[in-house]
């Protein structure tokens, strides 16, 4: 896949999932749908930030660092998005269920640091 066709690709999903969590923003109520209106929330959400943060940091990184493959910013940009993304949504996640403490959200950070360095590790044992 050319990165023209992943960046038409990802945009069209992208947006599709901002227009579908304006959807369930404005539609749902959260009073009477219970669960699954909150499950479609953050499902809808995350899928969005996923979307974006992978397109924005591939685009700032093709454009800063133009003598490394595309492919390489595309994967490291889509990492970087989910991972970002679990941080955000976790966070409000534990805002909705009252769990947001400066140690909690320690934790998190440091769940993802540890996820980031996995991949890290993972990825320099491969070249060797």
């Amino acid at each position: 896949m050319s990165f023209r066709t992943y960046l038409i690709v990802m945009t069209l999903a992208t947006v599709a999932a901002w227009l579908s969590w304006l959807v369930v923003l404005v539609s749902i109520d959260p009073a009477r749908a219970g669960q699954v209106g909150f499950i479609f929330f953050y499902l809808t959400l995350a899928t969005a930030l996923v979307g974006s943060l992978s397109i924005g940091g591939a685009g700032v990184r093709i454009w800063l660092k133009r003598d490394i493959p595309v492919s390489r910013h595309v994967a490291k940009s889509f990492r970087h998005g989910l991972l970002l993304t679990c941080l955000l949504v976790g966070a409000l996640l534990m805002l909705g269920f009252g769990l947001f403490r400066w140690w909690t959200i320690t934790l998190l950070v440091c769940f993802v640091t540890l996820m980031e360095t996995a991949f890290l590790t993972l990825q320099r044992n491969k070249r060797y």
